[in-house]
C-alpha cells in the first residue's frame, strides 16, 4: 500500500457539494477505490457528515428524517469508495484535544491519522496548524 488517508469532514463536504478542492478529494477517493491507498474516517467524522448534509439539505434549518436519510445515503456513497469508519484510541484523542484550539471531531480525525500513520486530508481550517502530534496534513485548498 503506497499511501493512507484519513479524511476530515470539510474535504468530504467539498466533494459532495462540488466545492473548491472537490477535484483533489475525487483523486484521493479514486486511489482508495482502486486499492492504491487506504482510506478512513473517524466515527465522529461519519457523524458530522450525516448531520451536516442534513442541515445543508433542510429548507427551514431543522433537518427531518428525510434530510438525515440523505446524509446517511451520502455517507454510504463515500464508504462505497472503500472508506472505513474507525475509532481512534481515546487517550490519543484526549492528547490532541487537550492542546485546545481544535474541535472534538477534528481531534478524532487527527488521532486516527496518527494511529494509522496516514495523511490527514483537510480543507483550509487553520486549527490543524498547531496540533500537538506529528501528523502529515494534506490540504485540498487554501484560504
Amino acid at each position: 500500500m503506497a499511501d493512507g488517508y484519513v479524511f476530515d469532514t470539510e474535504p468530504l463536504i467539498a466533494y459532495l457539494y462540488d466545492e473548491p478542492g472537490a477535484d483533489e478529494v475525487t483523486r484521493l477517493l479514486e486511489q482508495v477505490d482502486s486499492d492504491e491507498a487506504d482510506g478512513a474516517v473517524s466515527h465522529a467524522t461519519a457523524t458530522e457528515i450525516v448531520y451536516k448534509v442534513a442541515r445543508l439539505e433542510a429548507k427551514d434549518g431543522k433537518p427531518s428524517d428525510d434530510e438525515l436519510g440523505t446524509g446517511e445515503r451520502d455517507l454510504r456513497v463515500l464508504r462505497g469508495f472503500g472508506l472505513s469508519v474507525e475509532t481512534p484510541p481515546w487517550r490519543l484523542v484526549a492528547r490532541v484535544k487537550a492542546s485546545g484550539g481544535i474541535s472534538l471531531g477534528d481531534s478524532y480525525a487527527t488521532a486516527l491519522a496518527v494511529e494509522n500513520d496516514a495523511s490527514l486530508v483537510v480543507g483550509a481550517d487553520p486549527e490543524f496548524d498547531d496540533v500537538p502530534v506529528d501528523v502529515n496534513l494534506h490540504r485540498i485548498r487554501e484560504g
